[in-house]
């Protein structure tokens, strides 16, 4: 009789523990953000060994052509595969690297972003990447996107002015 009334106690403890994880697992979520103009992530992609590089990640637009097309026809450039892009701003040189979708996955943790502008597939006609991602280095291979970069505020509006013209070509 007492052996069965331990045995019976044994198993009440652990269906409480098992439904209180349940309930635990099921009903606990992960907070999202939503990135209304753009974000600065640190340690993304890693250059020549160096530590990762910061990123500016924005929302893509599915809407309007893939962005890589966006940027072949603002630099004149000879493909659409072209990750990496020199720029000249105000007298000195920077290059700005893409992220393609594989990249943005694996550096970036997108499942801590929520998307904004939710578009059903129908209407999808360029990438199908909810986020686009850059990171700029300058011609001395310094990340100027990191915080305290002498760079950080040129490289930001340069990103920045270069996304809202993206965003402004309704096509």
């Amino acid at each position: 009789m007492e052996r069965s009334l331990l045995r019976l106690m044994y198993k009440g403890k652990w269906s409480v523990f098992l439904l209180l994880f349940i309930v635990c697992s099921c009903g606990i979520t992960k907070q999202k953000f939503i990135i209304d103009d753009y974000t600065i992530v640190p340690n993304a992609k890693e250059i020549l060994g160096n530590k990762g590089l910061s990123a500016f990640v924005f929302e893509n637009n599915k809407k309007l052509l893939p962005f890589q097309q966006f940027l072949t026809n603002k630099f004149k450039l000879d493909s659409y595969q072209e990750k990496e892009i020199w720029v000249t701003i105000e007298g000195d040189k920077y290059k700005i690297i893409l992220y393609d979708n594989d990249e943005l996955i694996k550096y970036i943790n997108t499942s801590d972003f929520a998307l904004a502008n939710q578009n059903p597939d129908v209407v999808n006609i360029g990438s199908t990447a909810d986020y686009i991602a850059l990171s700029m280095i300058s011609s001395r291979n310094e990340d100027c996107l990191v915080e305290g970069s002498l760079y950080e505020n040129i490289a930001i509006k340069y990103l920045k002015q270069l996304k809202d013209e993206f965003l402004s070509n309704d096509r």
